[in-house]
């Protein structure tokens, strides 16, 4: 199975002849606050997250393939009386993407609005003292936002992605909101 998952994956951020769209070549770097939910959220603050992304395949004028890399982080809170503010969360993914995009006119200005899917790996570590739980489960995430362009090649905007990893336990969830640059090659 883990097989077929990553030859999804390559295939989905390299993309292929059979298909007939065309590379596309846009890179981007986000910056956010990822805010823990559920069971995670009652154990954690939130903290930063980072993510880069190629949006290389272009399969036709409305949808897109690339590949993600994402980190998060976080600190523990009182949970059920114990004190865990000594407990570091964090969190990578590795996912390829769908994403689709369309222009619109807001007020004059030109600016892209998109929506995405990911699906692919995901990686958790907990850490308190030399102590350290990690695990590596399958997990989505599904978002969207706006992109304003501020020079021919390159944009700026904002967008909020929702995560959920499929853990034995229970299921860790998070948003990230944040802002993402963009620069097309």
């Amino acid at each position: 199975m883990k097989k077929v998952i990553i030859a999804l994956m390559v295939l989905g951020v390299c993309g292929t002849s059979v298909f007939a769209g065309e590379w596309k070549k846009e890179g981007s770097v986000g910056l956010g606050y990822a805010m823990p939910m559920g069971t995670l959220g009652d154990m954690a603050k939130g903290g930063l997250g980072i993510g880069f992304a190629y949006e290389g395949y272009k399969i036709n004028d409305m949808f897109t393939i690339g590949g993600s890399f994402f980190t998060t982080s976080g600190k523990g809170k009182t949970y059920q009386g114990f004190d865990l503010s000594g407990v570091t969360f964090t969190t990578w993914g590795l996912t390829p993407f769908v994403k689709t995009s369309k222009e619109v006119d807001l007020g004059g200005r030109k600016c892209n609005l998109y929506g995405e899917f990911g699906l692919g790996f995901y990686g958790s570590k907990a850490a308190v003292g030399g102590i350290t739980a990690t695990s590596t489960d399958l997990g989505f995430n599904l978002g969207g936002g706006i992109m304003y362009p501020i020079a021919d090649k390159m944009q700026l905007g904002f967008d909020l992605k929702y995560h959920y990893v499929a853990t034995s336990g229970d299921a860790v969830t998070y948003l990230v909101p944040g802002a993402k640059f963009t620069y097309s090659f």
